[in-house]
């Protein structure tokens, strides 16, 4: 007899007792389980949220798709375009789904699930990450469940080689924290999954640049005891005067790189 899918036997078993719709399983390859990820997140009046078994099963996808279980140095690279439906789904019909470049790295972060969670839902970020910002404050959002909080952030960048003419941006951002489904669903239990999207263009101190569009999905699993696979996917467009915008390789090579070494940042907190 063929072995069912991994969704399959999970939706079987969660679905014995009740009547319930059968799961919608995320694409096998990486351009396809981020964008599920990222259009479904969050129900929509385009598109319901996904069910936590579903979630699970899409974060896996991711995982597997970059081979998570061996994972050893970061890996980075580039992402197909969103699509309509998917910036539809935070609110943005009239945006262009072509303009923003995809990206992405898969490393290896030296913290518990707890830790990264703690790192996540911490309402200063200016402290743990001084160097990203030059100025940070959160406000959670009023009736957001404990397993699903979402909040908007204001920020000033970080002065840094790639963006000099600092920027002030206001983002929309939140946490589905995914329950323990068993090791038919999932091999590592518990997940994070967190979204961030920018509504509206960010402010410069200087003419000559821009910041339209970002969209963030990123993924957090625990393959070993303080040992988690971070997926950090991101669509953007940013443009900064003679530096370019988010075509251009180097501006792709720095976008990454700045990303890798946030996760640095991260281990040193969860050392501490």
């Amino acid at each position: 007899m063929p072995r069912l899918p991994r969704l399959t036997l999970a939706a079987i078993a969660l679905c014995a007792l009740c009547a319930c719709p059968q799961p919608d399983p995320a694409p096998e390859d990486l351009d396809g389980a981020a964008r599920f990820l990222f259009d479904r997140w969050l129900a929509t009046d385009v598109e319901p949220a996904i069910s936590d078994v579903e979630l699970a099963d899409a974060v896996v996808k991711v995982h597997e798709a970059v081979g998570g279980d061996t994972l050893s140095e970061a890996q980075k690279g580039t992402l197909g375009n969103l699509t309509q439906s998917e910036v539809e789904a935070v609110g943005l019909p009239e945006r262009d789904p072509d303009k923003p470049q995809g990206m992405y790295i898969a490393n290896l972060v030296r913290c518990t699930l707890d830790q990264m969670e703690e790192i996540l839902l911490t309402p200063d970020q200016l402290s743990l990450y001084p160097e990203g910002y030059a100025e940070y404050s959160r406000a959670y959002h009023e009736d957001t469940p404990e397993a699903h909080p979402r909040w908007a952030t204001t920020y000033k960048s970080g002065e840094n080689a790639l963006v000099t003419n600092q920027f002030t941006a206001v983002v929309e951002s939140g946490l589905r924290i995914v329950p323990d489904l068993g090791a038919e669903v999932s091999p590592f239990g518990r997940a994070l999954v967190l979204r961030v999207h920018l509504p509206e263009p960010a402010t410069f101190e200087y003419e000559g640049s821009e910041f339209t569009d970002d969209y963030q999905i990123e993924t957090f699993a625990e393959r070993a005891p303080g040992e988690l696979v971070h997926f950090y996917a991101i669509w953007r467009y940013m443009r900064l005067g003679i530096l370019g915008d988010s075509y251009d390789g180097v501006f792709i090579d720095q976008t990454t790189q700045g990303m890798i070494d946030w996760d640095q940042r991260t281990d040193e907190l969860c050392a501490q």
